[in-house]
């Protein structure tokens, strides 16, 4: 969607500055030391170091490339942060005129949706998880479930990786078990280091899933672990020592690995823990500012008043919800009011029904993050993003030993470069998948944005009946004021709640124009009072009876009055009262030219002063 500048700040800041900054640190460090490679290959050429000059060249454009990406996205996170007048993105679909040109694709909810969450004082954004591992998680943590559907998604996968970690630690036990107790006799094989080694590849795998890009929408079946698979692996550990056993007595001597795997799965281990430790810290301190209430002012009566059915709706959106506009932006108009007249074949008297649902501009809201929350979270972000940069700078200097592996070697020689090539391997791997975890883990904690509204549902429904009324209907008069008036008996209801919404931001066009969900839902007495103070005062000072509100027509009533007057009269005095009406008719028209005078004088000042 098109970005639609407005002249009124509506206050939201770029929340990625500090991210951007660090993002594009690192890129800015991976391109030089990209540079660095490119400009080391002539070097090594021109020494007869073909093939070291070829991978020199590969690694470094490929830093270079990977560097200038990473760098340009963080610049552009600490770009301005474009704004529109139509952010953030509506709850239902926005019926209102103003707004019929834009096409908002991530609506979450409908009419019908915010019709029920405030007539039934419930909040559908909270569901329920499913799966027993998602219920699980949600027990140890209860206050997850009033979360975001971002931080509850994260939750549920460090949760699986973690569980899925122990139960791997589980199955090693099993099978060193199975070995150390006698069943099988891998004391003097290479047995366990390959089931270290395997461990260490399955702890790589479970904590790589949890890298993946960040879900708005809520995770409904996590891939957790279920009973089957539980009873599988655990057969599984005990029956493999036996398998590598038979595999390294019958086909082929499993080689000793010449690294140290216990080191790697240290590592991971670290890692882990710190990962789940810092999440844990961010989540805590978000659910505690968490305030999951559903309450709706609510506003109920019968009313009898002389208006028209059509004339409340109106007065309603264009004067009420109209003086609650944040900053001129139109409110978004989820349900169109539809005074639906029935007269019932009849022509004075018949019935009406119409509703309305309305959310005034969505206003940004801050937390309050706490001290800790704030020093986490950038504590977080640089963890992750050093890590990645590690990787890199760990890839660029240990490239020769990659290099020595494609070269000439005895089969000795070869295993040995090649299970130092393995260890460098995984050590890179690790930092890069840890990495990748953390700084994604940061960037959801640094895009949330919160917002308040006021939403309000306003139904009217009852009857109505027409009938005449005339005034000036005495004998003697010949002015008569005739109207039609309208008797309306009915019956208004009014829910009004003050609603917290959350929106995950992104960088670039799309910046706000993603789902908001309602996390909060409170109570608005105040503006409930106001808005019924306002709608009362409107039917109050309705006329019924039109009235001279001109002096030309009152001078005009004032002369039919006297031609009504001499109409009874007798004949002798006639003369008189025509003496008396030309003498009223010049006094007129003297102080009407006066009147000009006065104003022509002026004018023909007007130059002497100018």
């Amino acid at each position: 969607m098109a970005y639609e500048y407005g002249s009124t700040d509506l206050g939201i800041k770029n929340p990625f500055k500090i991210e951007g900054s660090i993002r594009a640190t690192r890129g800015g460090i991976l391109a030089l030391l990209g540079v660095y490679a490119l400009f080391t290959v002539k070097g090594l050429v021109e020494s007869g170091q073909h093939l070291s000059g070829w991978f020199a060249l590969g690694v470094g454009v490929l830093l270079l490339v990977h560097g200038m990406t990473v760098a340009s996205f963080g610049i552009m996170q600490v770009t301005r942060f474009f704004v529109g007048r139509g952010v953030p993105t509506s709850l239902a679909k926005n019926r209102a005129k103003s707004e019929a040109h834009r096409a908002e694709t991530d609506i979450v909810y409908s009419a019908q949706d915010l019709e029920q969450m405030l007539q039934g004082r419930k909040n559908i954004t909270i569901s329920e998880p499913e799966g027993w591992f998602a219920r699980l998680v949600h027990s140890i943590f209860p206050r997850l479930i009033f979360l975001p559907y971002a931080y509850r998604n994260i939750a549920q996968q460090l949760g699986q990786a973690l569980a899925q970690s122990l139960f791997g630690l589980l199955c090693f036990s099993l099978a060193w078990f199975s070995g150390a107790s006698g069943l099988t006799s891998i004391d003097d094989t290479n047995v366990l280091q390959w089931l270290a080694l395997g461990l260490a590849v399955y702890f790589i795998y479970v904590w790589a899933r949890c890298g993946k890009p960040l879900s708005r929408n809520l995770q409904k079946e996590p891939d957790a672990i279920g009973i089957p698979t539980i009873a599988a692996w655990i057969a599984f550990s005990i029956l493999l020592p036996f398998v590598l056993l038979a595999f390294d007595t019958y086909i082929f001597e499993l080689p000793k690995l010449h690294f140290d795997t216990s080191h790697y799965m240290m590592i991971i281990l670290v890692f882990a823990g710190v990962t789940s430790i810092f999440s844990f810290i961010l989540l805590r301190e978000r659910a505690s500012l968490a305030d999951p209430k559903t309450e709706v002012s609510e506003m109920r009566n019968n009313w009898q008043e002389s208006i028209h059915p059509q004339e409340i709706f109106i007065n309603f959106e264009n004067i009420v919800m109209a003086n609650r506009r944040y900053k001129e932006v139109p409110n978004r108009l989820y349900r169109d009011y539809n005074a639906d007249l029935d007269e019932g074949g009849s022509d004075d008297k018949g019935q009406f029904t119409g509703e309305t649902i309305q959310e005034t501009q969505p206003v940004y809201k801050s937390l309050g993050w706490s001290k800790m929350f704030l020093q986490v979270r950038y504590l977080t972000t640089l963890i992750g993003h050093f890590a990645l940069l590690w990787a890199a700078v760990s890839l660029y200097q240990n490239m020769g030993e990659f290099v020595d592996l494609l070269r000439p070697l005895s089969a000795k020689m070869f295993l040995e470069q090649l299970y130092t090539c393995i260890g460098l391997g995984f050590f890179v791997t690790i930092l890069w998948v840890f990495g990748s975890i953390l700084s994604k883990l940061a960037h959801a904690f640094w895009s949330e944005m919160c917002f308040e509204s006021l939403v309000v549902f306003f139904q009217c429904q009852g009857t109505f009946t027409e009938s005449r009324l005339s005034t000036g209907t005495s004998i003697y008069d010949s002015l008569r004021s005739e109207n039609v008036l309208v008797r309306s008996s009915m019956t208004p209801w009014i829910l009004v709640s003050r609603l917290v919404t959350s929106c995950f931001t992104a960088t670039g066009e799309k910046n706000l124009e993603h789902p908001r969900h309602i996390l909060e839902m409170h109570s608005a007495n105040h503006e409930l009072d106001k808005i019924i103070h306002e709608m009362r005062g409107f039917l109050d000072n309705r006329e019924t009876i039109a009235s001279i509100k001109n002096m030309k027509d009152l001078h005009s009533t004032a002369n039919i009055q006297q031609v009504n007057t001499a109409s009874r009269v007798p004949p002798a005095h006639h003369a008189a009262m025509e003496a008396e009406f030309e003498e009223n008719i010049d006094e007129e028209r003297a102080i009407e030219y006066s009147g000009f005078q006065i104003s022509s004088d002026k004018n023909r000042d007007e130059p002497e002063r100018n």
